[in-house]
């Protein structure tokens, strides 16, 4: 009995040992165990964190792939209107200039102008009249007027020769669809234009 006494309390002993044992295994994998699930949520977080940034990344990519597109499309328009100046806006703006009443008006009076000061200076009594300070007839009233000097004032003119459509054009030209605004006005807004140059904010 007493060796089965001294079994009982060697087993006993070995039971707790192994008891301590396992219960310091299991402090250590629950150690691990916590270890791991903290360096799991570590790596979830990290995985949001950048999904976030990628999430960010994209949009920014999709914001300045939008303005890509826009910035082409105004410089598509650009051309086009650049083109369209070029090939029509410009020889119809002269065109008017050209048939304007301010050069019809500036033109008869250069003629005018001109006229007067042959007269005057151009006949041989005229000449001997005006340098003798004399009237050649009580009626002309040309050699009392500086005929010359008008002339050349009408000729000076020209650079000074103010347009209405060019005032039109340069108002259209601060309008943000003036290109538009201006074929509008110039009667040249429909499709096929020379060139086929249309704008598309026409």
């Amino acid at each position: 009995m007493q060796s089965q006494r001294d079994a009982i309390v060697r087993l006993s002993g070995e039971k707790t040992a192994l008891a301590d044992e396992a219960n310091q295994v299991r402090l250590a994998a629950e150690k691990k165990e916590k270890e791991y699930i903290a360096r799991i949520d570590k790596l979830e977080l990290l995985a949001q964190e950048k999904a976030a940034e990628c999430e960010t990344a994209q949009r920014l990519l999709d914001e300045k792939t939008a303005e890509c597109r826009a910035s082409e499309l105004l410089a598509e328009e650009a051309v086009a209107d650049s083109r369209w100046l070029l090939s029509r806006g410009v020889p119809l703006l002269a065109d008017r200039i050209v048939h304007s009443s301010e050069l019809a008006n500036y033109m008869f009076e250069l003629g005018v102008a001109g006229y007067n000061s042959g007269r005057k200076f151009g006949y041989a009594e005229g000449k001997l009249a005006a340098a003798n300070n004399e009237l050649y007839k009580a009626d002309f009233e040309l050699y009392k007027a500086d005929c010359d000097g008008a002339y050349a004032e009408k000729r000076r003119e020209f650079a000074m020769l103010d347009f209405a459509v060019v005032k039109a054009a340069g108002k259209l030209a601060l309008k943000a669809n003036g290109v538009a605004l201006l074929k509008k006005a110039l009667g040249d807004d429909g499709a096929g234009g020379a060139g086929g140059a249309g704008s598309s904010r026409s």
